[in-house]
């Protein structure tokens, strides 16, 4: 079932993992919004200006299946901020430069996009320098031991680039977690393409705009500092 939404088809179906995008909540089309990609179960609104964009219909205000995604359902223009922690890596790299570009055009002038990202480059280097100790290596190898798995140095690495969605209810079986991976020269070029004026490589809470102010306050993949890449781009 389909119907019109400010100008845009939105699909209802629910339970249907094909489905673009819609509203699980009613967007007053001339406020201004934020956007908050994966917030998690850990995390709560600092205001209703808020919405938590998720493929899980329990989590999000906007619901949304990355790689089918063609349109979110937000006017041009309408926030003023977005923020994702670990999740733009679950994007295939034929949905992300489509989901970036939506992004910018639902971004206001002047408006800031802060992404944090699994440091690919790092677990590279911790690969080819033989680390097996790296906190995010043996964490990994410890999850795959309890499946009764021994993982390689090289398969700790992958995880980074290619992994399995613990998400299967809502997502199927089969199908990957993280499908896409930078360093910050990738996707700066990536953000720039799209439109973005400027890119700028930041740090864990360091952020110059007081509405991610939350980053840090809560249990998140974004506090993982050791192996995160953090990101902020502006809208001119």
């Amino acid at each position: 079932m389909r119907f019109s939404f400010l100008g845009i088809s939105v699909c209802i179906e629910r339970n249907d993992r094909r489905s673009r995008a819609f509203s699980n909540v009613k967007i007053d089309g001339a406020a201004t919004y934020k956007l908050h990609f994966g917030p998690g179960p850990n995390w709560s609104k600092p205001d209703v200006t808020w919405l938590a964009v998720d493929a899980d219909p329990r989590r999000g205000d906007l619901v949304v299946d990355w790689n089918q995604c063609q349109r979110l359902p937000i006017r041009d223009s309408g926030v003023s901020h977005i923020y994702g922690s670990h999740v733009f890596e679950h994007m295939s790299i034929f949905a992300a430069p489509r989901i970036f570009k939506e992004c910018f055009r639902v971004l206001s002038s002047q408006g800031v996009m802060r992404l944090v990202l699994p440091d690919a480059r790092k677990s590279v280097e911790k690969y080819l320098e033989g680390e097996d100790g790296f906190e995010l290596f043996r964490r990994r190898r410890e999850r795959a031991m309890h499946r009764g798995v021994s993982y390689t140095r090289w398969e700790c690495m992958r995880e980074c680039f290619l992994s399995a969605s613990q998400q299967q209810k809502v997502l199927g079986s089969e199908t990957l977690a993280h499908q896409n991976a930078w360093d910050f020269e990738t996707i700066e070029r990536d953000l720039l393409r799209v439109g973005f004026s400027s890119v700028e490589q930041s740090a864990f809470q360091s952020s110059g705009q007081s509405a991610f102010s939350f980053e840090g306050c809560f249990e998140s993949e974004a506090n993982e500092d050791y192996r995160s890449l953090y990101v902020e781009a502006t809208k001119s």
